[in-house]
């Protein structure tokens, strides 16, 4: 059967519902800082105030998630991987942490409106009507002035060849293709933004040198990263970006 070109419901490649918490905690040092770089990013960026209400849409097993509820976040937590949520319910427990399972590109139910939606290296996974319906959708439940903060591949970097070579090498489970369907590069994530109600205000990039010289210097990496998210230079292998939800909004 030929895949759904307008609407994808998983990659084409079977990830273990541990896979980001195994790469954050087991992983070589390199792909170890590449997963911590995602909390640097948000640390920096777009950190939760304790009692936020926050969506963290494609939330894996649950890592970020944890992460945003250490810090005081109520966090409702959303991926399409049973696995996925199975493994996140059983190593992450809080009271202030729900994991549900749903596809992405579909409305999500709040108790109150939402002060912050992450959502980090998911869109290039799905097609670009499914991101701009993500964004619609989490844009219906934030309040106004809510900020969103996304993170994707990108495609005008070195990301290129070091997918290519990860797949070439099976470092991961294959990239391109499989997983990756969708290639963003600074001009065209911000028109996905724009285009779905959204005013960028912050948009950076992470992982260029920093993981590479993890395994010399982790606290050389982690002042490299700090430096490479302050750079107006979109050099880093992934885009950050921090973008205000307009006026319309509120819980469904």
């Amino acid at each position: 059967m030929k895949p759904d070109r307008q609407r994808r419901v998983g990659d084409t490649v079977a990830i273990p519902g541990d896979y980001q918490h195994r790469a954050l905690t087991e992983g070589p040092a390199v792909q170890r800082f590449w997963h911590l770089a995602k909390q640097l990013a948000i640390a920096r960026l777009l950190p939760p105030a304790r009692g936020d209400h926050v969506l963290d849409i494609g939330c894996g097993s649950g890592v970020i998630s944890d992460f945003l509820a250490r810090a005081g976040a109520d966090v409702l937590a959303v991926d399409g991987s049973g696995e996925a949520i199975a493994f996140a319910r059983e190593r992450f427990g809080a009271p202030n942490l729900e994991f549900r399972q749903g596809l992405v590109d579909e409305s999500f139910t709040v108790e109150r409106p939402v002060d912050k939606v992450y959502c980090l290296e998911l869109i290039e996974h799905i097609y670009r009507p499914q991101a701009r319906a993500l964004l619609d959708h989490a844009r219906a439940v934030m309040r106004p002035g809510a900020r969103i903060f996304l993170t994707t591949p990108n495609y005008r970097s070195a990301w290129p060849v070091i997918e290519w070579a990860m797949d070439r090498a099976r470092l991961a489970p294959e990239l391109g293709g499989a997983q990756h369907v969708e290639h963003y590069h600074p001009a065209k994530l911000r028109a996905l933004c724009e285009e779905s109600g959204f005013a960028v205000e912050t948009m950076a990039t992470k992982c260029g040198a920093a993981p590479w010289v993890a395994p010399l210097s982790w606290k050389l990496a982690e002042r490299l990263q700090q430096a490479e998210l302050g750079s107006r230079l979109p050099l880093g292998s992934v885009l950050v970006v921090v973008a205000r939800a307009g006026e319309r909004g509120g819980s469904r």
